[in-house]
């Protein structure tokens, strides 16, 4: 909960006099309550800030946001809502109290009752948390690119993002400090430092300036363990839920891993009449476009129709369910699904239908020789017979010079720097002979063995166009010790041959052209963005430069180890889908 400053308990009213553009629609009056308080059942009281029609007939539903930054970022959204028959409030947020916030909610003069929530990120979070205690005046959520907490943030797939350090900037203590999250210079600097200074992440607070406390509590959960769990509805809430859901995800560089745990797990577990209710958008943003889409990101460039009105989806969403209005037009199905590069929304029933098919291909090379991007490995349709394997190394003590990651401004999605590097083993297809539509998560099965107890992991997929162009389409990372489970680290045996399946891609969807390959790039984890490993298969968190060994991964490629690729494909038919909406 942000602490705001003085000594008296303020509440100002505050008449803004909107003149709505659309024509023949008269000027909205909105209220404004800057700082409303609610007492909890403690005595702590949260501060609030409240908009709703000035001049109100009778009690209105609420949409409510729970937030750890400021509720003056929901200015404009208030008045939206407020000027379209809604009560909108913000609070500040202090881990818990969504029970009793809501209820409290429920019960104030100009409330009928019914409350809705929204938000992305934390705020996305923050709605599935709201599933555990189930609040009855909770009618229906709307979720966006929520994080799961160590599923994909602080730690993603068991590796940390140094990144924590920067959001704890953002979130701790009495002020927003926005100058100094958003200073991607300084912040670059010190994923840079402490990477290239053999700095433990565990002392990484202290370069970057933060207070400890919340950090070192992090950086002491290294795998998805009760205390990550304890974050996330079990499978016995979700099997309580049975409200309506309107899910929103990207394809590119956010909380898309986490999202579609909740999202898959709410499939899983909730009951069927549940299911039903729940609608699942998916789109070419990245983490921001999931609240503010945009034409062009990364130098990839989309359809207009890539760009949705997103407040108004969410209002008529909520006209839909509190106000029993009819259904968003644009939701014709319960998996809603931008296909890239053919540039138009796709529908499906659920996330198994976005695919008819799946195609396999094998990695394969000549004598050992993949590591040359001119002269790469092969993905062929053919099983592998007596192959030598590929070889690279990491040497967690080469320095390196610049960021690549997720939030790095600049062409990314054309970027081929990692494939040009040499560090990385490379496979290419051959030329499609057709259009190629791949919709969903795609599988990569690696048959490995390292000369270290462990290392971290990392495999892209890219479309590579008839003149050149690299078009990024998905990547994962895995750190090896988890192979077989993020809940349970079991270190390598050197030189034995496992098993690695790497089936936490992002889910995309993508029409590949005539005459593209597929080009497939695995490599080590080499980016002060992500935590650095250093090898040794002690806790990676403290470790230093003197615990660093060099790791030799051989990746083999023959018919007792016939390492993969495997794409969910949809192919063409008469069927509705095929339509251009």
């Amino acid at each position: 909960m942000r602490k705001k400053r003085g000594l008296f308990i303020l509440i100002l009213m505050v008449t803004c006099f909107v003149l709505l553009m659309e024509a023949g629609e008269k000027a909205v009056d909105v209220k404004i309550i800057l700082d409303q308080k609610i007492a909890m059942p403690d005595g702590v009281k949260l501060s609030a800030r409240i908009w709703m029609p000035e001049e109100m007939k009778e009690p209105l539903p609420t949409i409510f946001v729970f937030t750890p930054y400021i509720s003056d970022e929901s200015q404009k959204r208030g008045m939206f809502f407020a000027k379209n028959g809604y009560v909108y409030t913000s609070v500040d947020v202090r881990g818990k109290d969504i029970y009793d916030i809501v209820n409290w909610i429920a019960k104030q003069p100009w409330s009928d009752g019914q409350v809705a929530m929204r938000g992305g990120s934390y705020r996305g979070m923050v709605q599935w948390q709201a599933m555990k205690t189930r609040p009855l005046p909770l009618k229906t959520i709307v979720p966006t690119d929520a994080v799961y907490p160590g599923i994909d943030f602080p730690v993603h797939r068991t590796i940390f993002f140094p990144y924590m350090a920067c959001w704890l900037s953002l979130t701790s203590g009495a002020a927003a400090n926005d100058n100094l999250f958003s200073d991607d210079h300084y912040w670059n600097s010190k994923y840079l430092e402490l990477y290239n200074e053999h700095i433990p992440l565990c002392r990484f607070w202290e370069l970057a300036g933060i207070e400890e406390r919340i950090f070192k509590r992090w950086v002491a959960h290294p795998y998805y363990d009760k205390f990550w769990q304890n974050f996330a509805p079990a499978p016995g809430d979700y099997r309580d839920i049975h409200i309506p859901i309107l899910n929103i995800t990207c394809y590119f560089f956010g909380d898309q891993l986490g999202h579609m745990t909740y999202y898959r797990n709410f499939m899983k577990y909730a009951p069927q009449q549940a299911r039903g209710k729940n609608y699942l958008i998916i789109g070419p943003w990245d983490h921001g476009g999931t609240r503010y889409p945009k034409k062009e990101l990364m130098g990839l460039t989309f359809g207009d129709n890539a760009v949705l009105d997103m407040e108004q989806l969410h209002l008529e969403w909520y006209d839909w369910h509190l106000k029993g209005k009819k259904r968003p037009e644009f939701l014709k199905d319960r998996v809603c699904y931008y296909v890239m590069g053919a540039n138009q929304w796709k529908y499906a029933s659920s996330l198994d239908e976005v695919y008819n098919d799946k195609q396999t291909w094998y990695l394969s090379s000549d004598n050992g020789n993949a590591n040359d991007v001119f002269h790469s490995g092969k993905l062929t349709g053919n099983k592998p017979g007596s192959e030598k394997p590929d070889r690279f190394e990491y040497d967690p003590l080469d320095p390196i010079s610049e960021v690549h990651g997720w939030f790095a401004e600049s062409d990314t999605g054309l970027d081929q720097t990692d494939a040009l590097s040499g560090e990385n083993l490379v496979y290419h297809s051959p030329r499609l002979e057709e259009d190629l539509e791949v919709s969903g998560f795609i599988t990569f099965n690696a048959y490995l063995s390292l000369n270290v107890p462990d290392t971290d992991l990392e495999a892209a997929l890219y479309e590579i166009k008839p003149n050149g162009t690299s078009i990024f389409l998905a990547f994962t990372v895995m750190r090896a010790r988890y192979r077989n489970s993020i809940s349970r680290p079991e270190l390598v045996k050197p030189g034995k041959i496992n098993l690695y399946r790497f089936d936490t891609f992002n889910f995309f969807s993508r029409r590949l052209s005539k005459g593209s390959r597929l080009r497939l790039v695995f490599g080590p984890v080499k980016d002060p963005f992500f935590e650095k490993n250093y090898n040794s298969g002690g806790v990676v968190a403290e470790e230093t430069a003197k615990d660093a060994r060099k790791a030799i991964i051989t990746l083999y490629h023959d018919k007792k180890h016939p390492s993969s690729l495997i794409l969910p494909i949809y192919k063409t038919t008469n069927n509705t889908r095929d339509k251009k909406f």
